[in-house]
């Protein structure tokens, strides 16, 4: 596995020796409303611990396919591969969920993944 990697515009790397922030991946579940309530209940496991570099990001949007609307891009994770690491998992990171938009696999090599995300403030912890 190798030990750096260009990111972005290929001047930027990143190296395991820039793994130093403990973030939570977690999975969310939804549990719907009981008969007569409108609120449904959220749920957040626990996926694993991994060590992450941050870089924070200012004046990207990311359009979101699904809802059909632009989402601003607040946090960029790199952290090594997880194959279960998903745009449906959250990141927990200083008591703060970060809601991933997009999950990158560099050059498809399986080593390195950059999770794309946004801060989800009103959810805080």
């Amino acid at each position: 596995m190798s030990r750096c990697v260009h990111v972005g515009n290929k001047r930027r790397v990143v190296c395991a020796g820039d793994l130093i922030h403990s973030i939570t991946i977690e999975n969310r579940a939804i549990t719907p409303p009981v008969a007569g309530s409108v609120d449904f209940t959220e749920t957040f496991s626990t996926s694993s611990t991994v060590l992450a570099a941050i870089q924070t990001v200012k004046g990207k949007t990311f359009f979101d396919g699904v809802n059909q609307r632009d989402q601003e891009v607040t946090h960029e994770f790199y952290v090594r591969y997880d194959a279960a690491v998903t745009a449906q998992s959250w990141v927990k990171y200083n008591n703060r969920r970060f809601d991933i938009l997009d999950v990158e696999d560099f050059d498809e090599r399986n080593e390195w993944m950059k999770l794309i995300c946004t801060d989800k403030a009103a959810r805080t912890i």
